[in-house]
């Protein structure tokens, strides 16, 4: 198997987040609304009111280890992508991918209950780092005739860095800081997930053609 074909389904584990986090939620024993409560309030270690929100997940040792494996991937994807589909993963997107990755871990590490300014930080990271790559990463593979591709890509990555930057403004957009979230926690992973699904693809039109080339009709 190739480091291009490994580091796209490194990237694609990534889809576990989605599963996790809905398992994590049902075992919460207070209310939870996609409206009102983050992500990160599936990973808090206590029980109990949380500023404006009673937060309360037994699951919450499953949601942190889905956060650290999300960057865990990112980053060994990305580095196993890198030497192998230069054209694409040139500078600046290695280093971006990487520190989104460090960001991931690091929100497992540090949930949302314990250090808040690192939490903070972290997740920052994440979602920053990586959207912006998701938009690079569209924008280069627009320009190499994958356009569909690229455009559907970089209005995620776009969608993500909007999250990002209402959530920093604690913007509620009328819908709710939960969604504003999920815009830049979602984009985020789903970037990912979409770029293993658009890299595995690459790989095998480029392989038709080669063996086209090799034993032509």
């Amino acid at each position: 198997m190739s480091r291009t074909v490994g580091g796209a389904l490194v990237w694609f584990s990534v889809i576990h987040f989605f599963l996790v986090e809905e398992l994590v939620r049902r075992t919460w024993t207070v209310p939870y609304s996609w409206q009102t409560n983050y992500v990160s309030d599936l990973g808090a270690t206590t029980c109990g009111p949380y500023f404006d929100r009673e937060i309360c997940s037994p699951g919450h040792a499953w949601m942190n280890l889905s956060f650290g494996l999300v960057g865990i991937a990112i980053i060994l994807g990305a580095m196993l992508l890198a030497p192998t589909a230069r054209d694409l993963f040139g500078r600046p997107l290695l280093p971006l991918y990487v520190v989104g990755g460090v960001g991931a871990v690091l929100v497992g590490l540090f949930p949302l209950d314990t250090i808040r300014p690192m939490h903070a930080l972290s997740a920052g990271l994440l979602f920053a780092s990586t959207n912006l790559a998701h938009v690079l990463l569209g924008w280069r593979l627009f320009r190499r005739h994958h356009r569909r591709c690229g455009v559907g890509l970089a209005l995620v990555g776009v969608a993500g860095l909007l999250g990002t930057a209402f959530l920093a403004e604690g913007s509620t957009l009328g819908v709710g800081v939960g969604f504003v979230q999920r815009l830049a926690v979602y984009g985020s992973v789903l970037g990912v997930v979409a770029s293993a699904l658009v890299l595995l693809s690459r790989r095998r039109v480029s392989g038709a053609r080669g063996e086209r080339a090799a034993h032509p009709a």
